[in-house]
């Protein structure tokens, strides 16, 4: 489940590595552990009680965090929204006390402007005073390894390889919104399974040539080499020799045409993918889109009509689901008190947000940064009151959590909207399991 959207906004890494330098200075599930964690924002366990703790960014009255966005960046990405996600939290938790008698505060709020990330996180800790990093919501993370070393608890949107660990270094303080570990290139079932479904039978991938973008495009081979037979599906079009910012795919979609694809994935940012769909409605190539990193209102209302069809993942719930978990229907209500609209990055820094309270609770009221990072990481199933579909963080530092499964929230771009689909009552994730080389499929709440 960890190989979500994040396997494509690779994309988001092939326009990085072609302009930072313009722009920078230098199968069964694990039994839940108790969390104790209220969406409602009331601090559970010892609730008020205030003992004195010496640790950064903490007094009497407060626990300052801050965050680092790419709020500057090429793509137009509302990356800044994350702040909005994480404030919305904490006026929750605020207005309902704050925790062990101290209110939550989102001291700084920094633009790395893409090739300052570095820079920005080491202000935090040296000009800011923070006792945890979030949000983190950056094309670049350059500032990874100084929170590693730092042990500084630090929470974010795991599109950079820099959130994964491994054996040697498992940045056990690093937490993405959904996990941190990251692998490209992996086989996962997810695509064949989609395709399968949709009775599509010949693949397309197209890829920027660029490392990253082109582990993405591997990622798609791998996953139709190893699960493709199941799925009477198979990869027949991959390019990953594409220039950022090109204008003509003719010969491309030309290709894709002649070799009969019904199925295009890219690893491209939106508007590559908008070129692309332009040019096959063009030539009149019937094919529908997978679009793992398009969950986004404007541009389905813009674009609808090009991609008709066509579906859009996220490994949380779509809030166009009608049967809205409680976490979702929380976070929906605190935006819309707090009069900000809800976007992805916002409701990944409510995540962030959302996982650090926990792990604050799971400290308890003597709480360091290393009580609150082992406080989570002995978390097994983590699903911000049902938005995800679950975390084991004993695990996801270093490994995929379900090797062989990968749990996602479909919709389809249906008269320029997110329509829903395959999502039952109160389970709104589908889960496709490979079994002997066979995809099951099961749903989960």
């Amino acid at each position: 489940m960890r190989n979500t959207r994040r396997a494509v906004l690779v994309a988001l890494f092939a326009v990085v590595s072609l302009v930072a330098g313009a722009c920078s200075n230098s199968e069964t599930k694990a039994a839940p552990v108790t969390t104790n964690t209220g969406s409602d924002g009331a601090d559970v366990k010892n609730p008020g009680k205030n003992v004195p703790v010496d640790a950064p960014g903490v007094t009497d009255t407060e626990i300052r965090v801050g965050g680092v966005a790419s709020v500057t960046n090429p793509l137009g990405g509302k990356f800044g929204t994350a702040f909005d996600g994480v404030k919305a939290y904490f006026d929750m938790v605020n207005a309902k006390g704050g925790i062990y008698g101290r209110k939550l505060v989102l001291a700084a709020e920094r633009d790395d402007k893409l090739g300052n990330n570095k820079v920005e996180v080491e202000g935090l800790l040296t000009q800011d005073d923070v006792f945890a990093v979030l949000p983190v919501a950056t094309l670049l993370f350059t500032g990874a390894q100084t929170l590693v070393d730092q042990n500084v608890p630090t929470f974010g949107w795991t599109i950079n390889s820099e959130w994964a660990g491994n054996e040697q270094n498992p940045k056990k303080n690093l937490f993405g919104q959904s996990g941190s570990f990251l692998c490209f290139n992996c086989p996962y079932p997810t695509l064949p399974w989609l395709a399968k479904q949709t009775d599509r039978h010949k693949v397309g991938v197209m890829a920027y040539a660029v490392d990253q973008a082109a582990k993405c495009a591997d990622g798609v081979k791998a996953s139709f080499e190893e699960h493709g037979q199941d799925a009477d599906a198979e990869l027949v079009f991959i390019d990953k020799s594409l220039a950022y910012g090109t204008a003509d795919l003719s010969v491309q979609v030309s290709k894709m045409k002649r070799a009969g694809v019904d199925l295009v994935t890219t690893c491209m940012d939106l508007n590559g993918v908008v070129t692309l769909a332009k040019e096959m409605k063009k030539q009149e190539l019937d094919a529908i889109a997978y679009l793992p990193n398009a969950y986004d209102h404007e541009f389905v209302e813009e674009f609808g009509d090009l991609f008709e069809g066509s579906f859009v993942r996220t490994d949380f719930v779509q809030w166009e689901v009608e049967d809205k978990p409680k976490g979702l229907q929380t976070y929906l209500d605190q935006m819309e008190e707090a009069g900000m609209e809800p976007t992805e990055n916002s409701l990944v820094g409510w995540l962030n947000a959302d996982l650090f309270v926990t792990g604050l609770r799971e400290a308890g009221p003597a709480f360091d940064r290393q009580k609150v990072i082992d406080g989570i990481n002995q978390l097994t199933n983590y699903t911000a009151d049902g938005i995800l579909a679950g975390v084991d963080w004993t695990r996801a530092h270093t490994e995929v959590a379900r090797p062989g499964v990968a749990c996602q929230f479909l919709s389809k771009i249906t008269d320029s909207e997110f329509k829903p689909v395959y999502a039952k009552p109160g389970k709104p994730f589908v889960c496709s399991v490979d079994k002997g080389g066979k995809l099951v499929t099961q749903y989960e709440a």
